[in-house]
């Protein structure tokens, strides 16, 4: 929940001036991850605390190496897209790493693997053309600017969270993937007619 919340809050202060980056309270963290529970609420305490601490020790000119890259503390964000079966034997034949023309997925089941905002930005735009959009993440909750939050919770994307895809299945194109529950550890089949890796 810490990373999450590491996340998020930074999400939260992206391009924003150190001033205003300064004004993001704990409530802020809390209320962005949609309300915590009682229990976690030092979650959002240490991410506004520590994103404070870190502005104040770069104004004082003190630099501090990072640990860890804060996407490789939950659950390796983006999945390595190598570690999908399937991917170069259906590639151009159902899954897509090039997505200029978005007429191509007309009317198509489409799953997209998060990858960050662009990814998100490109589920809510292929509701225009389809309408089975589903975007897959493994965190929690999907992470990104309020203003996109808002597009995403009230467009046709179904969201899978906790969920990576692990398989890619058909005979000449994409047919099916296999999904892994991060959270029960199940793993289950989905029709679909395309994948794309933003």
């Amino acid at each position: 929940m810490t990373a999450l919340c590491d996340v998020m809050i930074t999400e939260m202060a992206k391009g924003k001036p150190l001033d205003e980056a300064l004004e993001i309270t704990r409530k802020d963290v809390a209320e962005e991850l949609e309300g915590l529970p009682p229990i976690k609420m030092h979650c959002s305490n240490l991410a506004a605390d520590a994103l404070h601490d870190a502005i104040k020790n770069y104004r004082s000119g003190i630099k501090l190496e990072p640990v860890i890259d804060v996407q490789e503390k939950i659950c390796n964000v983006p999945p390595e897209i190598g570690k999908i079966v399937g991917v170069d034997q259906f590639l151009d034949k159902g899954v897509y790493k090039n997505y200029d023309n978005l007429e191509l997925f007309k009317d198509k089941r489409v799953i997209i693997v998060e990858n960050g905002e662009p990814s998100i930005e490109l589920s809510i735009k292929l509701t225009k053309y389809t309408g089975l959009v589903i975007f897959i993440t493994p965190l929690k909750t999907v992470l990104c600017n309020s203003k996109l939050k808002s597009e995403l919770r009230s467009s046709d994307v179904k969201i899978l969270t906790q969920s990576e895809i692990i398989k890619i299945l058909g005979d000449n194109t994409v047919e099916r993937i296999k999904i892994r529950d991060l959270n029960e550890g199940d793993e289950y089949e989905l029709f679909v007619d395309s994948v794309i890796l933003v």
